[in-house]
């Protein structure tokens, strides 16, 4: 439910920002877990993902994040290097269709309609692979063409190890975004991935599970509206 005194606010800046942005995390904004994670496992079970020293793959991924959040992410884009992208992007698009939709938060959803009903441009910035956020984000009502992830460079059709910045994780996000105009709402869930967008936003909104979660607790500190991610 989208509190009467933030649908106020939102109409209010778009007034003041004429397609402004309202930009949404993905994973645990748009919707709940995490679909880059999911979309690697999907890969791997596929054998199409794998380690030259034939060490499971995805193992290897979370013992980077656990080191360094943002070159952990960045591994599991650079996992596809060697495969083709337009193989890729037909298999993202096959795996979203079934597991975006059972999975929107609805809170965010009211929260995107009202915000392009007021006039801001709902964008999509995730610490996901590029390919995977294409593919799911227009499942949440968010174009393609508006869509930040994870990027490498492709050659010849295939992607390689190369990374295009920015990326996007924390003040990354900021940088990617802002290259689709003026950024006047920021909505997400992670405090170490998130807190960057919603402070450079005019408005700014957290979504957290009911238990709560340290964005919360920081949103509600600074007064930020705070949206269930539960349904």
């Amino acid at each position: 439910m989208i509190p009467a005194g933030l649908a106020d606010r939102v109409r209010a800046v778009a007034r003041e920002m004429p397609g402004g942005l309202a930009v949404f995390d993905a994973d645990g904004t748009l919707w709940r877990d995490d679909v880059g994670e999911a979309f690697l496992r999907h890969l791997i079970s596929l054998g199409w993902v794998t380690l030259p020293d034939g060490g499971d793959p995805y193992q290897e991924y979370e013992r980077r994040v656990d080191q360094d959040k943002q070159s952990g992410y960045a591994f599991a884009a650079q996992l596809q290097a060697g495969l083709e992208v337009q193989r890729i992007g037909a298999e993202a698009d096959r795996f979203a269709r079934d597991w975006v939709p059972p999975r929107l938060v609805s809170d965010s959803q009211a929260l995107r309609a009202l915000c392009l009903e007021a006039g801001l441009v709902p964008a999509a910035v995730s610490a996901s692979p590029l390919p995977i956020v294409v593919a799911a984000a227009p499942l949440a009502g968010i174009s393609r063409e508006r869509c930040c992830g994870i990027e490498v460079e492709a050659r010849r059709g295939r992607f390689t190890e190369l990374l295009v910045g920015p990326l996007t994780y924390a003040r990354g996000k900021v940088e990617a975004a802002s290259r689709f105009g003026r950024i006047a709402l920021g909505c997400g869930d992670s405090f170490t991935g998130d807190l960057a967008l919603l402070e450079s936003a005019r408005i700014a909104v957290a979504v957290a599970p009911a238990a709560g979660s340290p964005l919360s607790a920081e949103a509600q500190r600074r007064g930020w509206p705070v949206l269930s991610q539960e349904g």
